[in-house]
């Protein structure tokens, strides 16, 4: 497919300023009024998921890659409240261990810095090593059975970005965090900022509609970037928020005029399907000698 001229020009150039905006306003908010930054950061997970599931609805993308009702109580919700109860206990834990070390409130040359440049480190921080474990777990194949379930899908869209085996959520939300947020002396306020822009980019980076944002691209990951990363048989664009490591790394692709032929595994047979929640799950404990199990040669 290639991409011509918007159909609906304020949905595709609209929607993620306005969804940036609101969210800007309300960090500032917060921040200024001291605000309990754990509720707005549940109001800021919600929200805008709420307005991009709306605008995949209205105005898809790709008709293909749209969430049914079946898509998403057989296959998305378990993994839905699994990472929720993952990520709770995976900040429990990088609460627990950094409080054992460090100060909570912030230490060292970061700290001192303005908190806008510390939420710039901090990113800069959390998605090299996000880039990383994430590189190795599409060369490697036992990590690949644990990551893979996130590629297993052949949709895209805005609820699917929670698809994870929790084990790679622990992989980044514990370990990534952890050293990101805990380990390199930011300040609670700029943790809290960075935290809220991780999860509109990772949110938004996963909506099936027509969103554009031009240079802003080689700034932030976004939709038109990351679906090649989801792409079959494509490679590349492994950073989470910020696209700097793929630039650097050379694994950078933005090609905004065209759309992937196809989204998901390049051969679904050598993955089970996430729809059997179980399997997956076990996956990555089966041996490489038993019937159906992925090879390094399966990994994408």
């Amino acid at each position: 497919m290639e991409l011509t001229r918007p159909s609906n020009p304020a949905i595709t150039y609209g929607t993620y300023p306005a969804i940036a905006l609101l969210t800007a306003v309300v960090v500032g908010l917060t921040v200024r009024n001291d605000l309990n930054r754990n509720a707005v950061a549940a109001l800021l997970a919600l929200v805008p998921v709420v307005v991009a599931v709306i605008v995949e609805w209205r105005y898809p993308l790709g008709p293909e890659w749209r969430m049914t009702k079946a898509s998403f109580l057989s296959r998305d919700l378990p993994f839905i409240i699994l990472a929720i109860v993952t990520e709770r206990l995976a900040e429990t834990l990088a609460v627990l261990a950094a409080a054992t070390v460090v100060a909570t409130d912030g230490f060292g040359p970061l700290a001192r810095l303005p908190v806008a440049v510390q939420v710039v480190v901090t990113l800069m921080v959390f998605d090299l090593l996000w880039y990383g474990y994430h590189r190795a777990a599409h060369s490697h194949s036992r990590l690949w059975r644990v990551h893979g379930v996130h590629h297993a899908p052949a949709q895209l869209y805005a609820l699917m970005h929670l698809v994870f085996h929790p084990f790679d959520l622990l992989a980044s939300r514990f370990v990534v965090a952890a050293i990101a947020f805990r380990f390199t002396g930011a300040t609670p306020d700029a943790i809290f900022i960075a935290v809220v822009i991780i999860g509109l980019q990772q949110m938004i980076s996963h909506v099936n509609a027509d969103l554009r944002v031009g240079p802003l691209n080689y700034v932030l990951v976004g939709t038109e970037t990351h679906r090649y990363h989801h792409a079959a048989e494509e490679r590349g664009n492994y950073g989470s928020v910020i696209p700097l490591w793929d630039i650097v790394f050379g694994t950078f692709v933005y090609e905004p005029t065209r759309v992937p032929a196809r989204l998901g595994l390049d051969d679904p047979s050598t993955y089970p399907s996430p729809e059997r929640f179980h399997e997956t799950l076990l996956w990555p404990f089966r041996s490489a000698s038993l019937p159906g199990a992925t090879t390094s040669a399966a990994v994408r």
